[in-house]
């Protein structure tokens, strides 16, 4: 089973202004919750980590959990604290920018001994996702590293930072907390602009070169409209061009590209065979660049479409036939 940890969300994008008015149309989002229901579409047992409102935006988040077949933990449900809301304005190439109301809300709020709790309920989680802002804003930034050191046995760790300015209190901080989870984690997936931000003047090909062979990682880089790239701790890179289908907006592109990836690798047992510990099976070019085309493909329709909505299993299959 797939696990993954972090926040659920409302985003509220806006559309074109009417005078003084900026509409917005609403969707449900967030990192992990797109990512999960990305990865449940392509037909993988997949379950939410993650604390849920009892208000009306948590009944909705909750409905579209159940209608996407993505499993929950219950006692996690039905918080009284506020759900997380977003706001988004799109620039010309669809790329979205975020406002962030987040203090107090139910996802931050998560315990140690909540998502301990929550995290023994699968028993058979063989890869967990974590990752965006549940990492930047207290106190979920200190519960879910400290739960992951202490949680046994331990699954494969897949961190998607997902890097937001707009949430970071104390980059420093920020910064130390990532590189604490990059020891635990064998996958990071970055996009070219999370490792600018983190890393400013670096060459971000150079610099996840680096974090592979570093941290003994998978790196993952996405470089927008120049596709993606693979690095591997043992010096193989492998490349894979954008899929140029039209674009309606990018929101949900990289965590559906996650979740295509996730998908790919565990229905393939590259996280281990039913019954043993978790363990990263060794990954050839002809698997990394398959499972690179197939996350390629997943994203390329998300941004053809508005929101995140990410495509099923066979619409991407579709899509790789025809090319």
């Amino acid at each position: 089973m797939i696990g993954v940890v972090g926040e659920a969300l409302i985003d509220f994008i806006a559309k074109a202004t009417v005078g003084a008015s900026v509409p917005f149309d609403s969707h449900i989002g967030g990192c992990a919750l797109n990512t999960a229901v990305a990865a449940t579409r392509l037909g993988s047992c997949v379950e939410y980590i993650g604390k849920i409102s009892a208000d009306a935006f948590g009944q909705r988040i909750l409905d579209y959990l159940v209608d996407n077949q993505v499993m929950f933990d219950p006692s996690l449900c039905a918080a009284s604290e506020p759900s997380l809301l977003a706001f988004a304005t799109l620039d010309a190439e669809g790329k979205a920018q975020y406002i962030f109301s987040t203090k107090g809300t139910a996802p931050v709020s998560l315990t140690k001994e909540e998502l301990l709790a929550a995290l023994q309920e699968p028993s058979d989680l063989r890869v967990l996702h974590i990752g965006s802002i549940s990492l930047a804003l207290p106190p979920a930034c200190d519960v879910i590293p400290s739960a992951i050191q202490a949680f046994q046995p331990k699954p494969i760790i897949f961190l998607d930072p997902n890097v937001r300015p707009a949430v970071i209190q104390d980059s420093v901080a920020y910064k130390r907390r990532l590189e604490t989870v990059l020891e635990l984690a064998s996958f990071v997936k970055l996009s070219d602009e999370d490792l600018s931000l983190l890393y400013p003047g670096m060459d971000v090909m150079d610099k996840a070169r680096e974090l592979a062979r570093q941290y003994q990682l998978q790196v993952i880089l996405t470089l927008g409209k120049q596709g993606s790239r693979w690095y591997t701790p043992q010096g193989l890179m492998v490349s894979m061009p954008i899929i140029d289908l039209p674009v309606i907006d990018t929101v949900g592109a990289g965590d559906t590209f996650s979740g295509a990836l996730l998908s790919y690798l565990h229905d393939r047992d590259c996280f281990g065979s039913d019954g043993e510990l978790p363990e990263l099976v060794s990954l050839d070019q002809p698997m990394i660049q398959d499972a690179l085309r197939f996350a390629t493909a997943a994203s390329a329709i998300t941004c053809s479409r508005r929101g995140c909505d990410p495509p099923t299993k066979d619409e991407v299959l579709q899509l790789l036939s025809s090319l």
